[in-house]
């Protein structure tokens, strides 16, 4: 999108109209006449609002700078949110740093802010336009953007990098990619390609990747990073280090806009551990998908002090409230049997329900479906199998930690 065709975008009615729509459905204005015979590009607007609409919670810094240009939607769907972004930042501070999957340059933004000086490496040539504008109108000047693939970048380069990062396509042509080798770029087969400019290699993973199965494809492993965002996990960051071979440490990090809270651990500490087990107690609480993703399930009853409910029961139990616990806690108010003429007489007259399930035979899908309940309010039901083997529904008050 050359800056010569955008001309118009930045004139103050432009501006002025996108703020005034920012909340309205970009669709809906692409077919508007009145808007072409300003001489303004539709799509290009629609492109605009969603951009806009999207980048208010999910990289507001973008949001509030003047001058961006958002790029088409897949782009903005694939992009790193501002809160992850400023998570790997954090891992990657050092003198040179070369982003090999620059996209649309939220990674690359941030990471710049921690060191000397960024490589954005992006194939597309309207990627590259349109982040040079943006890394401009962020006065990000100390960011060099090279229109090129990861392969050719690697081949031509003659720089050493303190850290490479990568956030390989796991897409192609709209289809889930499941194996590592037809990501692209292909982190395995460019391994040693990168090894030879740097020491020191980030990969953002999804987060529904097998943690054990991919470091061991990939290898040199030396940390994990699950990192959860309001209880959604966001994203699976492997840490490289050339020529590691000790186990690899797993971190649980949980993002809070105040604050990270970091659960760290070894598969070997993990397998070790030995948590005792109790039936429902005063307090249930539940994991934060972090931990969940991370394996963390024995280890973390016994550094929290709490009691597990079943071995394959993700849940964990205390008479005492313990604040620090790193999910969400619910105080029992009532505990039966799962059968359905207790379900009907838990919920009675009332449909304002959460539903958590963890090893239990019913999902909550078909709880909320079979007594049409509605999620809102404080109150949840939890569905869960205990130690003895039977199926327990627990109603519960949601607990703030």
């Amino acid at each position: 999108m050359p800056e010569q065709k955008t001309e118009w975008l930045f004139t103050e009615e432009a501006q002025a109209f996108l703020k005034a729509n920012e909340d309205k459905d970009p669709a809906s204005f692409l077919l508007s006449k009145a808007l072409s015979n300003k001489g303004w590009d539709t799509k290009v607007v629609a492109r605009q609002l969603k951009g806009l609409k999207i980048s208010k919670s999910k990289f507001p810094t973008w949001h509030l700078t003047s001058g961006i240009i958002y790029p088409v939607a897949v782009s903005l769907e694939q992009a790193s949110s501002e809160i992850t972004a400023k998570y790997k930042a954090s891992l990657l501070e050092g003198d040179q740093v070369v982003d090999l999957s620059g996209g649309m340059g939220i990674d690359s933004y941030f990471i710049s802010q921690v060191c000397k000086q960024l490589v954005y490496v992006e194939p597309s040539v309207e990627l590259n336009e349109l982040t040079q504008h943006n890394f401009a109108a962020l006065q990000a000047h100390n960011i060099q953007t090279v229109c090129a693939t990861a392969e050719e970048f690697l081949v031509q380069n003659k720089q050493t990098f303190s850290w490479v990062y990568v956030d390989p396509s796991r897409r192609k042509e709209g289809q889930r990619l499941a194996e590592v080798s037809a990501w692209e770029p292909d982190v395995i087969g460019l391994k040693s390609s990168i090894w030879e400019i740097t020491s020191h290699v980030l990969i953002k993973m999804s987060p529904m990747v097998d943690i054990t199965q991919v470091c061991k494809e990939i290898g040199e492993v030396k940390e994990v990073h699950v990192v959860s965002d309001r209880n959604e996990c966001k994203e699976v960051l492997l840490l490289l280090e050339k020529g590691w071979t000790a186990p690899y440490t797993i971190h649980a990090i949980v993002l809070k806009q105040e604050k990270i809270e970091k659960y760290s651990f070894t598969v070997a500490e993990e397998q070790a551990a030995m948590p005792d087990y109790s039936g429902a107690l005063k307090y249930l609480y539940e994991p934060d998908v972090a931990l969940l993703k991370a394996g963390a399930f024995k280890k973390v009853a016994v550094d929290f002090n709490v009691y597990k409910i079943h071995p394959h029961t993700h849940l964990y139990t205390s008479d005492q409230l313990l604040p620090h616990f790193l999910g969400r806690c619910f105080q029992v108010e009532n505990l039966m049997e799962c059968t359905k003429k207790n379900i009907t007489a838990l919920v009675g007259k009332e449909r304002d329900f959460h539903v958590v399930t963890r090893n239990a035979a019913l999902t909550a899908d078909q709880v909320k479906a079979q007594w049409k309940l509605i999620e809102r309010g404080n109150v949840y039901l939890i569905l869960f199998k205990g130690l003895d083997g039977v199926q327990y529904i627990a109603k519960t008050m949601r607990v703030e930690l």
